[in-house]
């Protein structure tokens, strides 16, 4: 994984962890800001990461589509104060509870990124129209990396505070957050839902 932050702010002793979602680069939220500081990690070519957090008192987590199931497992054992899951599960792919395993895998095996954001921004394409992405063979290899992450030693008990699901999501099926959380909090946006928030204190 790859790491940058989004915001920094010295005076401040708190962190906001976001864990992007497949595809997610820190172009895609940079109309974000916040009083705290901010970091982005992304891009899964692998799921090595070298970030000390001893120096911020306080923690929090915000994880976007795949990256819920990432963080459930990667991150299990950090404090945060509050974590917020986006359009995403801890299992990630599931019959019931994420994507469906071969969904998952026709999408690697025909992956479009053209068709892929249209699906993912829908009505806020053309506010993403600058944002940075890989080329299809390299996020068609993040695709395979996730898919074969998911599937190993799920941790379908970490607990989030918050949870938003879009009335809107092409990409990860409702009804799998639906099956997944008892308390959702609803948003008429696409599965990329971050275009509703002006910052990421909002959240």
């Amino acid at each position: 994984m790859k790491h940058a932050f989004l915001c920094k702010n010295p005076a401040s002793k708190e962190l906001i962890v976001v864990l992007g979602g497949f595809s997610s680069h820190p172009s895609h939220f940079s109309h974000l800001t916040s009083s705290k500081n901010v970091i982005l990690f992304y891009d899964y070519e692998n799921f090595d990461f070298d970030f000390d957090f001893s120096s911020f008192s306080s923690l929090n987590l915000i994880a976007f589509s795949m990256g819920v199931c990432i963080a459930s497992k990667l991150f299990k054992n950090l404090a945060f104060k509050q974590k917020i899951a986006i359009n995403g599960t801890n299992l990630g792919i599931d019959k019931n509870k994420g994507i469906p395993a071969a969904i998952f895998t026709k999408t690697i095996k025909n992956f479009n990124l053209e068709d892929f954001k249209i699906s993912l921004f829908k009505q806020h394409a053309t506010l993403a129209k600058n944002f940075i992405f890989k080329n299809e063979k390299a996020l068609q290899i993040e695709l395979q990396n996730l898919f074969d992450f998911a599937l190993k030693d799920p941790n379908e008990n970490f607990i989030w505070h918050k949870i938003y699901s879009s009335n809107e999501d092409e990409i990860f099926p409702q009804k799998a957050l639906k099956n997944s959380f008892k308390e959702l909090i609803f948003l008429n946006q696409p599965h990329f839902a971050f275009f509703h928030f002006k910052t990421w204190d909002e959240l």
